[in-house]
This record gives C-alpha cells, structure tokens and sequence, in this order.
C-alpha cells in the first residue's frame, strides 16, 4: 500500500470524498484478493499497475474512477465483472470495468492485415470510453517493458494491439506525447539496428544542434525583449520515429534531414489581445529571418474544426537552414498539448464522423467528473451500425448491427449459409436466429440435408444476405420445378396417358393453382400426390375437347392460305430494279420488306436479285463487304394493291377471351389476312408470333397501332421475318 501512497494524494486533491473513498476501498480489496498469477508473464502485476497508474495520472491526467476501475482490472482480470462490483462502487465503474474486460480479450494475432476492423472492435466494445483510457496505459507500459514480457504469444499481442489501436486512438485523442514514444518504441522492436543509429546520431549532433538553436533564438529573444513581449522558447526535438518516416518517404539518408526540430514561441496574453500579440510576434520573426510564404499556416485567424490555434511559418537563418517557428499564446499551447485531437483531422483525413464525436467526448471525461453526469453515458453503439467476430482462424468479420448467425454462414460463402444448422459461438451450440455480439468467436455448423427457407429474410439483418437467400431459394425451386416436372412426365407415361401444355393448364386450373410451376414444385415437394392428378384427368376424359385446349388453338381452322408463287408474281408490278423491268427477284426472308419501305437490290450469285429492307440485320454486313452488288431498287408509283408478308410479336397478359380480341382487331376491324399463329402462354403472360398478309408499310403501322389499344398487350412489333 506505500507504494500506492502518491496515487492515493492525487486523488484527494482531484477527487470529491465519494471518489476518494470508493479508491481506498478498491486499494483494500485488491490486497486482500491479490491475483494469484501474473497476467502478463515476466511482468508482476503490481508493478504493472504502478505504470498504468503512473501514466494515468501524468500524462493523461485521469480522475478517481478510472484509477479505481483500473485497479478492479487486476482484481477480475479475465471475467465479467460479478454484480458485487455494481453494488459495491455503482454502475459507472462497472461500466468502465465491463469495456476493459471485453477489449482485452480481443485477440490481436491477425491485427496488422485488418488494422481498421480491429480498431472499429475495439471502439465498439468499449462502452464507457474511459475504458480505453485504461488500457492505452496498459499498452504503453507494455512497450516500455517489452523485453521483460516472456510469451511469444502476448509479445505478437502487444506490439499489433499497439500498432493497430492504440497508437491511432492517442494519435486521434492528441496525446501526442504518448504517441511519439509509443511510435518510437515500436521502431526499436521492430528495426532496432536503425532506431540506434538514428539515436546516436542525434546524441552526436546534440551540441552541434544546441548550437545551432542558441545561434538562431538570440536575435529573436533580443527582439523580444526590446518590445517588451512576455514570452518563452521551446526547441522541439523530432521524434525518432518521425525522422525515419521523413527519411524513407522522401529516400535520403539521416544528414540530410534538416528539419530535425522546431521553435516554437509562447507568449503571454489577454485573451481579447490573442491575436494581435501573435500577429507582433510574427513580424518580429519575419523581419529578422526570410520566410516560406508557402509554408505559412494561420490557424488564429481560422482555427481548424477541433478548436487548434496556432501560427506556422518556416524561414531561412544566414547559413540556409530552414527552421519552422510556431507562434501561440500560453492558452493555446495548453489547449493543444492537453490533446483537442486537431492533429489526426490535418493529417489522417477525413473519418467516420460518429467515432471522432465519440472520441472527442473523452476529453470531457478526462478532466471534469461532474461533466460525465451532464453529458450521460458516452456509448460507441450509437455511432455505429456494425458488429465485429472473429472466425475460428482468428480472422476479424464486419457485419451489420443485429446480425445473426445466418448473416455470418452467408458472409463466409452461400454455401456455408445454405447448408447452416446451427452455430458455436464463443464455444457454446446457438440458433441460426442467434444475434452477434462484439468480439464473438463463431464457428458455423453445417449439414448436406440442410435447404434454405423463406422464413429465414424475416430474421437476417443483412440485404445482402437476403439477397443471397432469395437466389438461393430460386435455384432450389428451379431445382423442384426440374424434378417434379420428370415426376409428373413418368407417371403420365406409365399410365399411357397424354403429357401435354393443355394437360397441365386444365390441373392448374382445376387445382386453382397461379401457374403451372407450383404445380411441378409441389409435385416434387410431395404436397400433391400424382395418383390424385390421375383422377382428375380420368374425370374429364369424357368431356369436349375445348376443356382442355387454349383459346388460341381453335384459331387455326381460319388461317388464310396462300400460295408463294401467287404473292411472288404480284411483287413483279410494284418493283423497279435499278429502273430496268423484267428481272428476276425475290423479296428477301431476311427481312420481309412491304410496300413502303425503303429498299435495296443486291445480287445474288444464284437466285438473281434479292431485295432487302435498308433496316435489314444483313444490310450493313452486305454493304461492306460486297459494295460492288448493291443496286438501286424502289417501289413502283401505282395504285394497284399488293399483299406482302410480314410477321408481328405480340406480349400480353394472358387473360380469358383475348385471343378472340386480337383476331378480332386483325381480321374484322382492320381486314386483315392471318396466315399462321403461333402463341406461347407462360406464368399468366403470353408471347404470340402471327404471320400476316398487309398491303403497305402504312397498312401495317395502323394494325399496329389497333392492337397496342386492347387491354391487356403490352407490346407490339414487327420482326424481321
């Protein structure tokens, strides 16, 4: 307990006397249930706490409750905080302990290739954030004393958790301090050979350095004085971490780094006086050293979005090094070396907008307790509509808020997510209907008998799950539908029985069916018995003929024969061949030209001239490759009529009496002869071709036209042939 004697001063003079005794008291019961083992191997609990707690109160500056939910970490080290803790120091520090349990059992194995997945885990699980705060001391303790941890395994989780959380969340907090130590101490782990170098290097230039800055300061604290500014001058060494990155991007050696600080001047200011005392100093700076107008940055006159203020500039001393010079008042410094998290927002770009807001609410955490209370309980699931688990392997999955097990098998592969009966999840048997939590370890268990359900779209949260769900169901029916359909098409071959279209229709139609699929899917579904199919068929065998044909059968009595030669012999008086009469043609099939359109001849080698439509599909083809065939045709101006043959598509819904709708409109309003029908109905919807027999592309137009009028055809067009 002497050893804890400094944290306990500190929190009686930052704490009120609730947060003071709940302190001692939590010192108390961490003596009398001191964790048998060490949580990391090599390091002693209590000298671990004595970091944390160390940092916690120097560098982030952190109040009575998390110091005490910081202790009760060693006391529940790898469990859920049991109820007692509730009771015994109330839901805001059960909370705070709750977000440390959960982070620190995330495994880091894998953190370096899925570093943002990791960090959105993290963020996510931490439901007070406060919690971070905790374990950002951790991890920094933890570099500091790396050589001392002796597990491989938590050595890998120390340095990726470092790498990939909390160097970013301190960088994104303004902990800049940290940071940088942090950044440096990975660089001696990793590249330990080039983090001595560049040390010794630095030690080496140090008085040269320190010369240097003297040289270049004396003018300027001469300046100073002489205009009685109130000020003091820092020389900011650069980071370790940061030369090297400056080395690498810009691929130069150590000794050609110039920029190895920077000065910075703190004035002392009213602050309705701020910036009229920075703007004296920037002159004074500006006259007595030549500026990079460039590398100017005024964040006085427009502070940046975190609140950061401050003037850079960079200028050139009498031996040509450039030095940047920061200008601000002692109040900004404060503000911005207590951390307003400007710095990730410059340099890191823009983020998710929830997870800054969220951060940036630390800092209200830090430093005043009764603004906890005012500002309620800082909770990340409010900014954020995912949830992060990790497969067996250890690899890190992002799905959407609410997901289930299901949404996680279909997240794998469909197939894992069609064949999905269950789940293990953090070792314990789960529904496919279980919802994910943060940080859940899940293992799918499947079967070859299992087949996807329409009642699983109403309990996935992912659209693209149900999307997967959906084809799949269509491919099983089609599946179904396949199979039942042979069923059917077997027994009616056994029972010698015809297996035809009006066949089904009529079952469709007896059964009250909406199409004749549903008829094959329940057939191999064995919702429907075929033997019952077989009564319904001996039933009716007696009955007229007309019960089971389409109304577009009994159109073909009264198609309109026509003789080729006929139609071919008429074409004759209507056509001029590059304006000579007599020769041989024929209208192409191609294309079936009409009176009215506009036409060419082409010669072929063995049936004399055939003449095309200019929209023919050959047309292009022709032109390009046989220029030398082409030749001019055109209609005759007469007044004889002519009939030509041409073919229509007709779509529609297949509804009862248009067959008779349609052949009324060609037949009997228009005049029109049909010389052949052929109609396909499938799935309530009809698709007819009708071969006809029209005097001119007018003619044609005004049927066309006709038929789009009924009720019921939702396209109709002229084919090619």
């Amino acid at each position: 307990m002497k050893r804890l004697e400094p944290f306990i001063n500190y929190i009686d003079k930052v704490a009120d006397e609730k947060g003071a005794t709940l302190y001692k008291k939590v010192l108390k019961e961490f003596d009398q249930k001191k964790v048998a083992s060490d949580i990391y191997q090599g390091i002693p609990n209590m000298e671990l706490m004595l970091g944390m707690k160390s940092i916690l109160q120097t560098n982030l500056k952190t109040q009575s409750n998390v110091f005490t939910a910081a202790t009760l970490a060693f006391i529940y080290p790898y469990k859920e905080p049991p109820k007692e803790v509730k009771d015994n120091y109330g839901e805001e520090i059960h909370r705070i302990l709750e977000g440390v349990q959960k982070v620190r059992a995330v495994k880091h194995d894998k953190a370096l290739g899925q570093a943002d997945m990791q960090r959105q885990l993290v963020l996510s699980l931490a439901r007070d954030t406060r919690s971070l705060l905790i374990l950002l001391s951790a991890s920094h303790y933890l570099l500091r004393n790396y050589e001392k941890i002796q597990s491989f395994e938590q050595k890998v989780q120390v340095l990726n958790g470092a790498i990939t959380v909390f160097i970013p969340i301190a960088h994104r907090l303004g902990f800049y301090v940290i940071k940088s130590e942090m950044e440096d101490l990975v660089l001696s782990i990793q590249e330990p050979e080039i983090y001595d170098s560049i040390k010794t290097k630095l030690a080496e230039s140090e008085k040269e350095r320190n010369k240097i800055i003297n040289k270049f300061i004396a003018p300027l604290i001469m300046e100073m004085n002489a205009q009685g500014l109130q000020y003091k001058i820092k020389s900011r060494l650069k980071s370790i971490n940061s030369i090297y990155t400056k080395m690498q991007k810009q691929n130069i050696p150590f000794e050609k780094v110039y920029d190895l600080w920077a000065i910075r001047l703190i004035l002392d200011s009213d602050k309705e006086k701020e910036k009229e005392t920075c703007w004296h100093a920037y002159s004074i700076v500006t006259n007595l050293y030549e500026s990079s107008l460039s590398r100017m940055r005024d964040w006085i006159t427009m502070p940046k979005g975190s609140g950061y203020e401050s003037l850079h500039t960079t200028v050139k001393d009498e031996d040509g090094r450039w030095t940047e010079v920061q200008i601000r008042t002692a109040r900004m410094d404060e503000e911005a070396e207590n951390g307003m998290a400007a710095h990730w927002r410059y340099k890191g770009g823009k983020g998710s907008q929830g997870i800054d807001f969220w951060l940036s609410e630390i800092r209200k955490a830090i430093g005043d307790e009764s603004k906890i209370k005012d500002s309620g309980q800082i909770q990340p699931d409010k900014f954020t509509n995912e949830v992060f688990v990790f497969t067996p392997g250890g690899d890190l999955k992002k799905l959407k808020y609410g997901a289930t097990v299901l949404d996680f098998a279909y997240s794998i592969h469909s197939e894992v997510g069609n064949k999905c009966i269950n789940a293990q999840v953090n070792g314990k048997v789960v529904p496919i209907k279980h919802v994910l939590r943060n940080g859940d370890q899940v293992s799918i268990i499947t079967s070859k008998n299992q087949k996807p359900s329409v009642d699983w779209i109403n309990f996935v949260a992912s659209s693209r799950t149900k999307t997967k769900i959906r084809k799949a169901l269509d491919v099983q029916r089609t599946i179904d539908i396949k199979r039942g359909k042979e069923i059917l098409e077997r027994k009616f071959k056994n029972w010698k029985l015809d297996f035809n279209q009006n066949v089904i229709d009529e079952l469709v139609h007896k059964l009250k069916l909406r199409e004749h699929y549903e008829l094959f899917q329940n057939i191999a579904l064995e919702k429907i018995d075929p033997l019952d199919l077989k009564k319904l068929i001996q039933e009716e065998e007696n009955e007229e003929d007309k019960h089971i044909t389409t109304s577009f059968d009994s159109l073909n009595d009264s198609l309109h024969e026509v003789e080729e030669d006929e139609l071919e012999s008429s074409h004759q008086d209507v056509l001029v061949i590059d304006k000579i009469d007599g020769i041989n043609f024929q209208l192409a099939k191609c294309c079936s030209p009409i009176q009215g359109d506009k036409i060419f001849g082409f010669v072929t080698v063995t049936k004399g001239i055939s003449v095309h439509r200019n929209t023919c599909p050959n047309a292009a083809e022709m032109r390009k490759r046989y220029p030398y065939r082409i030749i001019e045709a055109k209609w005759r101006a007469n007044n004889k009529k002519v009939n030509f043959k041409t073919s229509i598509s007709i779509l529609g819904t297949d509804t009862m009496g248009q067959a008779n709708r349609i052949t009324q409109v060609i037949s009997n309003e228009m005049k029109v002869n049909i010389i052949s029908m052929n109609f396909i109905s499938k799935g309530g919807l009809f698709e007819g071709k009708v071969g006809l027999l029209v005097q001119d592309s007018q003619h044609l137009e005004a049927l066309l036209e006709k038929l789009k009028s009924i009720n019921g055809i939702n396209q109709v067009f002229r084919l090619d042939s």
